[in-house]
């Protein structure tokens, strides 16, 4: 399409008068032809953002590493409700909420344990930080 913003806008705003509870956008990471892009503030979403307004919340995921969550909760987007989501570096990184607040590097994921049945590969190997190791004893 052309252009999706008119539409997804009046999607959004359809959506808000349902009054439910949060609307949850993922910003693309293709970039290139990668599909493990870095999320960066283009402001691309910044017109469904301004649709929902602030009053409730909006769940924003899309490749953001700490840095970027950051960047976007508390500048880009600091006028909005909105929560940053991350789904690969939360199977990756189980000590995910300890390492954003401290400033730590996330676990990388390896793509190819992902969804696979039966295995416990890929769930349940991954380290936990030596810090929050030891904040935990």
């Amino acid at each position: 399409m052309e252009d999706p913003i008119p539409q997804f806008t009046h999607v959004i705003k359809g959506l808000k008068e349902l009054n439910i509870a949060y609307l949850h956008l993922v910003e693309s990471r293709l970039s290139g032809g990668s599909v493990d892009g870095i999320y960066d503030a283009t402001g691309k979403l910044d017109f469904a953002l301004e649709a929902w307004n602030s009053d409730k919340p909006v769940l924003l995921a899309g490749g953001f590493t700490s840095e970027k969550a950051k960047g976007v909760a508390n500048g880009h987007y600091k006028q909005y409700n909105v929560a940053v989501a991350f789904g690969r570096y939360f199977i990756s990184t189980p000590d995910l909420p300890f390492r954003v607040k401290h400033d730590l590097e996330l676990n990388e994921y390896d793509r190819t344990t992902f969804y696979t049945p039966v295995v416990e590969k890929g769930y349940t190997d991954y380290e936990f930080s030596r810090e929050f190791l030891s904040a935990s004893l």
